[in-house]
């Protein structure tokens, strides 16, 4: 095997650094379905072949040589089993057969000296790669779409695209004396499923818009690349690698603001999770289970004694008109009621009050100042200020 550089480190540790993301992503979701189960198994064997070669690469050790060869050996039965997850059927006989037996075949090779088994070893490793991953894009292809809902067929689809990259790329992993390659780039192709897969959780986002969106960032870390290689005279191995570095950081980075913008957007919906899920047999359950979500995690319920310092007449009547009050807001409010809202607030650093119930007369006080930048979790507040209400009267009308 040909030397590791630094190009080929970094690559392989972006493109580990992208499945944990991914895999933090995926575990939010319902990590205890089968599904599930399979895509988080394939894609820890990702990241410890990641994490494995690099760790051969710099100590030489010879434990993790055989990690990584046992790893890459795993590839390909994740592969079919995370296909047939998605497609709901089993993959045809043969094609577990040699998942299987390959998985199986090289956790034995893995224990040979390098002396005794490369290059033929790397050369079946490949073919067996390159034979179980053309039939797993096989069973993509010729899956009935109709016995899966558009959700199905959009995964398999982006995983279908990734393979498409992944089997040119996957050459470049097996630099040896015999094919020497500037970099080896599987760790490109793995950043791109990555980005595929997160992508999922982003409904709105089509295929053209992830591919055009991948295409302008290739460009763009082709351009910069290309602008270093004119500044430092690079040759053409040299601009090969630092265009592949360029990318895989500009992947990454893309990964991780995805990752974090599906967390953001799993807590925006915990609101939303409450009222389909939280009591709603009594006004004081229903607002004591709320004041738990994050988004209004320190809520304070208010009821006519803690408001007995202010004009209540005058507080109901601004609530009747506004269920729903933000501290910055004080435009169309008389003097006096701007002068009850800023004291209220303030006393109780609050960004919002709400109205949860007429008789009796309560507020909520909570601290919120995210929602000033998210009109949707500002929707959302509404939708649990008007159920509260609801409730609130169905449970006064039910009263003898």
């Amino acid at each position: 095997m040909i030397a590791p550089t630094v190009a080929d480190t970094f690559i392989s540790l972006a493109a580990f650094l992208g499945l944990v993301v991914l895999i933090r992503a995926i575990r939010t979701f319902d990590a205890g379905s089968p599904l599930t189960r399979r895509f988080l198994f394939g894609l820890k064997v990702l990241a410890a072949l990641m994490i494995g070669r690099v760790l051969a690469w710099w100590t030489g050790l010879f434990l993790f040589e055989a990690a990584t060869i046992i790893a890459a050996g795993l590839v390909p039965l994740a592969t079919v089993l995370v296909a047939e997850g998605l497609m709901r059927r089993h993959a045809p006989r043969l094609t577990k057969w040699i998942a299987a037996g390959g998985a199986a075949a090289f956790a034995v090779l893995a224990f040979l000296p390098a002396s005794l088994a490369d290059p033929w070893r790397l050369v079946g490793l490949f073919l067996y790669q390159l034979v179980t991953f053309a039939l797993a894009g096989h069973m993509a292809v010729t899956r009935d779409r109709k016995s899966l809902s558009r959700a199905e067929n959009q995964a398999v689809d982006r995983i279908a695209l990734s393979l498409l990259l992944i089997l040119p790329l996957l050459v470049t992993d097996f630099r040896s004396a015999y094919v020497d390659l500037p970099v080896r780039l599987g760790g490109l192709a793995i950043l791109f499923l990555c980005w595929l897969l997160i992508s999922l959780g982003q409904r709105a986002v089509g295929h053209r818009d992830t591919v055009v969106s991948f295409l302008i960032l290739t460009a763009v870390a082709l351009i910069a690349a290309l602008a270093i290689g004119i500044e430092n005279d690079l040759d053409a191995a040299a601009f090969a690698r630092t265009a592949s570095v360029v990318t895989a950081a500009a992947l990454l980075g893309v990964i991780w603001k995805d990752g974090i913008g599906l967390r953001t957007e799993q807590r925006r919906q915990s609101l939303i999770r409450h009222l389909a899920e939280d009591r709603i047999d009594d006004t004081l359950g229903f607002l004591k289970e709320l004041q738990n979500h994050p988004l209004v995690e320190g809520a304070l319920l208010l009821g006519e004694a803690e408001l007995a310092d202010l004009d209540l007449a005058g507080l109901k009547e601004l609530t009747a008109a506004r269920p729903l009050l933000r501290a910055t807001e004080t435009s169309g409010l008389s003097e006096a009621d701007a002068e009850q809202l800023a004291w209220l607030t303030e006393k109780y650093e609050a960004t919002h009050v709400m109205l949860v119930s007429r008789k009796p007369f309560r507020l909520i006080a909570l601290n919120m100042p995210s929602v000033s930048a998210t009109p949707g979790a500002e929707a959302e507040l509404k939708v649990v200020q008007r159920m509260a209400l609801l409730i609130s009267e169905r449970t006064h009308d039910r009263d003898p």
